[in-house]
């Protein structure tokens, strides 16, 4: 089976990597030059990271990251509202590892070797005749493929290309990253400040902590260049010493700053004729539940689950029972992430107050009902 898959982040790279366990040999492209500015910081389940187990990677991944071990939400001012233990999920289910997302990347890579993964290359069209699938790339070059497989991210090209638009979900809040000495914070823990009109999180890796500072997208909060750290230490002023420490690592102005607008996708199919969408093209996800990785690795897995079950001609049902196993669980864990954003991102002085009071009543489970349940469900 002749497959191309579009993408070579998480879930394009983790599917290539299981395909190649099955005997497959996809053809992977990639519009950056390389991996050395593939991301920042995530979580990983073990929804996400049972699927190293297979690939004989698990070890040294988490060998690699730093186990989650507590999460405490802090409010306006600094002051906790509330410390979780993650050890009732982690106990039963396996911990959550934090890492970067180029760690995750360049692991997966090791397991694709010898694959043909091609940078600064980018998908131009796509003809689908019912038999195959013809593709025409950036270097003007032309092939066909049984399969193509769209795993592009949320402005998936794959997806416009053949649905169209699909309805994104914006809320209306972005934030600035950055790296925290790792001996400047917490080490096994996610603190989260829910504030009034902003957010400070922070997480740590074994490269560092990320940081994201986040508030409504309004005025000149998203503006780069000269004035950019006085905004964003003024917007954050009175948050707790952890808070300030956080600041006072902000690069130069003239520096470049990722600012991170938070908004999601949800495609109304994820498959039609040869071609299937997977991981973010499919479904994105806010980062407030720390799902997205972890989901987009299930759907590999599924993915090439169904793959390993068929041959050419009955490709397109096995693409069917792909996103009858995936969809609804996808979405669901979309739908906890949205509702946690709704907790989190409030402007109101008084009623982020309200969900403070309220937040101390919350067991993990509670907050993300759907996450939690999908531990103990079938793929």
């Amino acid at each position: 089976m002749r497959i191309l898959i579009v993408g070579a982040g998480i879930g394009g790279m983790t599917l290539a990597a299981l395909l190649k366990q099955r005997g497959y040999h996809p053809t992977l492209i990639e519009r950056a030059a390389n991996f050395d500015h593939a991301g920042y910081m995530l979580g990983l389940w073990p929804l996400g990271y049972r699927v190293l187990h297979g690939l004989g990677l698990f070890e040294q991944f988490a060998a690699e990251t730093i186990e989650c071990k507590h999460y405490e939400v802090r409010d306006n001012h600094g002051e906790l509202v509330k410390h979780w233990s993650m050890a009732p999920i982690s106990d039963r289910f396996g911990p959550n590892l934090s890492c970067t997302r180029p760690q995750l990347v360049k692991l997966l890579h090791s397991a694709i070797d010898d694959l043909d993964l091609r940078f600064n290359t980018t998908l131009e069209t796509l003809d689908d005749n019912g038999e195959t699938v013809t593709a025409s790339f950036s270097d003007d070059s032309t092939e066909t493929f049984d399969l193509v497989v769209g795993a592009d991210g949320i402005h998936s090209k794959v997806r416009q290309m053949i649905f169209g638009e699909q309805p994104y979900y914006h809320t209306n809040w972005g934030g600035w990253v950055w790296w925290v000495d790792l001996d400047q914070v917490p080490q096994e823990t996610f603190v989260e400040h829910w504030g009034a009109g902003r957010f400070f999180g922070i997480y740590p890796t074994t490269e560092g902590a990320g940081v994201y500072a986040g508030a409504p997208v309004t005025g000149d909060f998203e503006q780069q260049g000269p004035g950019r750290s006085d905004r964003i230490k003024q917007q954050f002023a009175g948050m707790g010493t952890l808070v300030d420490t956080c600041q006072e690592a902000l690069p130069d102005d003239s520096e470049d700053l990722f600012f991170w607008k938070l908004s999601d996708v949800r495609a109304h199919e994820w498959t039609r004729g040869r071609v299937v969408l997977l991981g973010d093209a499919a479904a994105g996800f806010l980062p407030t539940a720390g799902i997205g990785a972890s989901m987009a690795m299930e759907s590999a897995a599924v993915l090439a689950d169904e793959l390993s079950r068929t041959n050419t001609q009955f490709l397109e049902h096995a693409l069917s029972l792909y996103e009858k196993r995936r969809k609804h669980r996808v979405e669901s864990t979309q739908n906890d992430s949205r509702h946690l954003a709704k907790m989190i991102f409030i402007k109101s002085a008084t009623v982020a107050h309200i969900r403070d009071v309220a937040t101390k009543f919350y067991s993990l489970e509670q907050l993300a009902s759907s996450i939690a349940k999908a531990f103990d469900e079938p793929i």
